[in-house]
Parts: C-alpha cells; structure tokens; sequence
C-alpha cells in the first residue's frame, strides 16, 4: 500500500501568487498526494483563489505560519485524508514541485527515515545578491546545530515529516519558531533529519513577509527564531517527560 502525502502550504494574503502555485504544483504529483492550504489571518481573495483548484483549504484567525500549517493539516483530517507525512511548501512560488518529488523519493527508498528536508544552497553569486537573506539562515542553521546537535548550514522550510514523529514533536511555536522547534524537537526526540540540496527561486508574485526584506529586518526576525530555539532547547514537553520515567 502506497504512502499517502499532504503537502501543507501556509498562506498569508498571497493572492496574487497561489493560484500559480497550485497550477504548477498539481500537474506533477503522484496520485497518493493531495494539498491543503491553511489560510492564516489573510483578509484578502487567497480563499476564493484556492477554491478555483482541487485543494483542502482551513482558516486560522490567528497570523503565523505554524497557525497556517495547523489550519491546513486540520482540514484534510476533517475531510477523511490520513497522510503519512506532512510535506511544507511554499504558497508564494519558491519552491519547486520537482523537489517535493525528491524529498518523497528519498523518503520511500530510505528505511526508518522520518524527516526529510530540502537544504537551500547558496552560492557566491547568491551571498551578493542576496546577503540579507543568506546570512541570517545561516546563523539560524548554526544556532540550530548548537542547540539540537545535528550540523545545520540552513533553517529550511521545505521539509517531509512522518506524521507519527511530527505528533510527538508537539509543537507549541505557531509564529516565527515553527521551522526551528521541529529541527530541534527532532534531535531530542533521537530522529536523524535527512538533508537533500533544493533551489530555492524568487517569489512569483505579492509581498515578501520575512526573509529578503532588509538586512535588518532579517536580523530582527532571525533573534526571534533563535529566541524560539532556546526556549525549544529547555522547554519541557509532556510525552518526553512521562518517557523518560518509563
């Protein structure tokens, strides 16, 4: 029996972009996946744009990306949908459908495996034209490697997880530090996070909301990510505390 994929995509007023999201992510999956879009405090047309396509799409009043991919997560389970792993992607265009192909690949072929994620690489020709945005993930891989034990050079939001693994995690950062508690949560829970390299494109459309801003702002944003990897570090999570008493 086939592993059955959702592909998760958080969204925030990206009308002008989800739409040509879905029109070139849709055509190239296999038929086990299906996508869901979890709309997180938008008050713009990105609900009825998704409407037009054959996607699960939830609600969260609240803004923040974890927010998002709770709401979409919830919908297939309301509509019957029980994935095998929930895969992150980009609504505004950014990534690429032929890497989610990869991380599932990986994922089928690799026994016990269940975190697969798609490491951005950054070459010379991208530190220049992008340093605001290339050298805050760097930093936030490196806290990340500090702070969970396995090596990092990115924070990577295209990402594969096995369900069962991501209920354990128990993720409680909805806002800036979704990315980083998993890859920490992971570490502490004994599970060996799977690098694969991925290109990382420019948005298709609408208004950047974190990285490539300003270095500035980046680095406002990035404190705040590694703020949320600390707590993550030292935060004590329920199911981990009654395991470590069996």
């Amino acid at each position: 029996m086939k592993n059955k994929h959702l592909i998760v995509i958080p969204a925030r007023n990206e009308e002008a972009c989800i739409g040509q999201t879905l029109e070139e992510l849709l055509p190239v999956l296999p038929e086990n996946c299906r996508i869901s879009v979890g709309l997180n405090g938008c008050d713009d047309g990105t609900a009825s744009k998704c409407g037009e396509f054959p996607v699960f799409v939830g609600t969260a009043d609240t803004v923040g990306y974890g927010h998002g991919c709770l709401a979409g997560i919830e919908a297939a389970n309301s509509e019957g949908f029980q994935a095998n792993t929930f895969i992150f992607f980009a609504a505004d265009g950014a990534n690429r459908p032929e890497d989610v192909l990869t991380l599932i690949d990986c994922f089928e072929k690799t026994k016990d495996l269940k975190f697969v994620m798609g490491i951005r690489k950054f070459s010379l020709q991208t530190w220049s034209r992008e340093f605001g945005r290339a050298l805050p993930n760097l930093l936030l891989g490196l806290t990340c490697t500090f702070l969970g034990g396995q090596f990092f050079h990115d924070l990577a939001p295209l990402r594969l997880i096995e369900t069962n693994l991501f209920k354990r995690m128990q993720l409680r950062e909805k806002t800036w530090g979704w990315t980083i508690e998993a890859q920490i949560r992971a570490a502490q829970l004994g599970e060996e996070i799977h690098p694969v390299p991925v290109i990382e494109r420019e948005r298709t459309a609408g208004e950047q909301k974190v990285s490539g801003v300003s270095l500035r702002r980046s680095l406002q944003i990035g404190l705040k990510i590694a703020a949320a990897g600390f707590r993550t570090r030292f935060r004590g999570y329920p199911a981990d505390q009654k395991e470590s008493a069996s």
